[in-house]
């Protein structure tokens, strides 16, 4: 039975999608009538009488899906180009477009203003390299064969698996040409040998030694970026002067004007790239280096956010108590010196990341403003998005990401600017993650996308800002190198979110009720319905994706 105040904040569960049953793998049943489509999804109902949930039908009738391309040909529209922006590890709530009260960021908020907004979009895993590779394959971690970043070390790898094509070959397949700027760290490949043209960068690159990038800066007048001067605050021992890359390196100021620092020479390769391009279609993607950590900002942006003005986050405080216990272990053992720390050293550290996020959002100003004076802003969708979330001293101190699946790692912003269609200013609660974004670049670019595929296209969001494309998305966690020996599968319908830890008790959280995730329900007496149904879905997504997982996850679930 369900009890007390959890009780009374859950007897409107309607607007949960559920599944159609126990081991169907699906969440919906859809029947073609002619020129529409019946979905039928189940949907919990809280019974005060019984005191437990119980279950109902609910039938929408929708139009079928055209592709974007099929809807620009209708109407006599030009296919447009695509320019995808995005950030390496960002918190959602950074971004003055969501919400930031500290934080400005006008450029960004300038494509939120003329698109539209997903509220609800997510990362597929909250790590580099396996984000990146499921954003630009469409495919689940497990499918592209990137288990966590580039590394040989344990079960890892420094190529994707055999077979797996990306975007950017089959976009030049079908006459696109394909450009890149800045960091790639999906394979030690790189972007030229995947089809692109402009920066070659493979791994993880910037700060390290980039053979390119120290060639540009010479190019520029300065003597190379083993002279780049950097204070670093971030190091053990205190504040010290040193050159790039830093030997330590969470925060900082670097020594380089703006336009020279790395996010300046992926503004300006990206310029390029537009320029050598506006005669052909393209698609060209700008990838920053941050704000990753080490967050170095320039001189000119440097103190921008006074830390006084910085208020802790409300899950700072968060004791762990009823989480899985690697959480505490992986928070007090590893960067001891930042985790240990109280807000009063943490919100320095989050105004210098702020500092670094309005130095790149310039950059990407430059860009925007770039698209316009070359007559290219009428003919481009813009996309923004980030890899995958940050915890940044969230949840009891963490640092970094690993070995959770909180909205702060998760979460990513993602922003789509049409040059047609209704979507001007929308906010969208569908559900959507960025590998979603491999289906929509090939549905706006008049492609095909392989029938193998996990992603699908936002594309329609263009004409319908309130279109659904998604009951749920699937979260996954493989370990994290030497770091993180640890599995985990999440499922998020948008309220609630259901954690398997195969390792420790499992996760549920209620982000209505709970949104900073300091409260896990997993074994409240009145939820086993829920926690059922919830596992149930997650199993069927396992099993539908071809998760090797799948199998033994359902037996650990207790499920038949």
């Amino acid at each position: 039975m369900v009890q007390g105040r959890f009780a009374r904040k859950h007897r409107d569960l309607r607007r949960v999608p559920w599944p159609a049953g126990p081991g169907t793998g699906h969440f919906e049943t859809e029947s073609a009538l002619g020129a529409a489509t019946l979905k039928i999804l189940r949907q919990p109902r809280y019974n005060p009488g019984r005191g437990r949930f119980s279950f109902h039908q609910r039938t929408i009738r929708t139009s079928p899906r055209r592709s974007a391309n099929q809807r620009d040909a209708a109407v006599g529209q030009k296919t447009p180009n695509v320019l995808l922006i995005m950030l390496d590890q960002v918190r959602v709530d950074a971004l003055s477009c969501y919400g930031s009260r500290v934080c400005r960021t006008p450029n960004i908020d300038r494509i939120a203003r003329d698109g539209v907004r997903f509220e609800r979009a997510y990362t597929s895993i909250s790590i580099c390299s396996p984000a990146r590779a499921s954003l630009f394959s469409g495919l689940l971690s497990h499918r592209h064969g990137m288990l966590y970043n580039t590394t040989p070390a344990f079960y890892g790898r420094q190529d994707l698996a055999e077979g797996v094509t990306l975007l950017p070959s089959l976009v030049r397949a079908a006459d696109v040409r394909c450009g890149y700027a800045g960091k790639w760290h999906i394979d030690r490949s790189g972007p030229r040998a995947h089809g692109c043209e402009g920066t070659e960068v493979p791994g993880f690159g910037l700060p390290g030694p980039v053979r390119e990038y120290d060639e540009w800066l010479q190019g520029h007048g300065h003597s190379g970026l083993r002279s780049v001067p950097v204070r670093d605050y971030s190091t053990p021992g205190g504040v010290i002067d040193t050159c790039l890359p830093t030997p330590y390196g969470f925060d900082g100021v670097i020594g380089l004007p703006s336009r020279l620092t790395p996010s300046g020479f992926v503004a300006a390769r990206t310029l390029d790239l537009l320029r050598e391009m506006r005669n052909d279609r393209f698609f060209i993607t700008a990838s920053f280096w941050g704000p990753h950590h080490p967050a170095l900002p320039s001189a000119e942006y440097a103190g921008t956010h006074d830390p006084a003005g910085i208020e802790p986050w409300p899950n700072f405080a968060d004791d762990l108590e009823g989480k899985p216990r690697i959480q505490r272990r992986y928070r007090d053992c590893l960067n001891p010196n930042f985790s240990a720390t109280d807000w009063g050293t943490w919100r320095k550290t989050v105004a210098r990341h702020y500092d670094f996020l309005a130095m790149i959002d310039a950059q990407i100003g430059r860009i925007l403003d770039g698209l316009e004076h070359l007559g290219l802003a009428q003919g481009t969708v813009v996309i923004f998005t980030s890899d995958h979330g940050d915890t940044l001293g969230c949840h009891g101190g963490q640092f970094d990401k690993g070995p959770y699946m909180y909205e702060e790692t998760y979460r990513v912003p993602l922003l789509m600017r049409f040059p047609t269609g209704r979507a001007r200013g929308e906010i969208t609660n569908a559900l959507a993650t960025n590998m979603d974004l491999f289906a929509t670049i090939l549905d706006l670019l008049g492609v095909a996308s392989p029938a193998d595929r996990h992603a699908v296209s936002l594309a329609g969001t263009r004409d319908d800002p309130e279109a659904i494309f998604r009951d749920c998305v699937v979260g996954q966690f493989n370990g994290f190198d030497r770091r993180g020996m640890y599995l985990q599968r999440m499922l998020h319908t948008g309220r609630c979110k259901y954690v398997f830890n195969p390792g420790d008790f499992d996760e549920l959280y209620d982000l209505d009720s709970d949104p900073y995730e300091l409260r896990n329900v997993i074994d409240e007496p009145g939820l086993a319905d829920v926690r059922r149904e919830l596992s149930e879905m997650l199993a069927a997504e396992m099993a539908r994706t071809g998760d090797p997982h799948a199998a033994a996850a359902r037996q650990l679930m207790g499920l038949r």
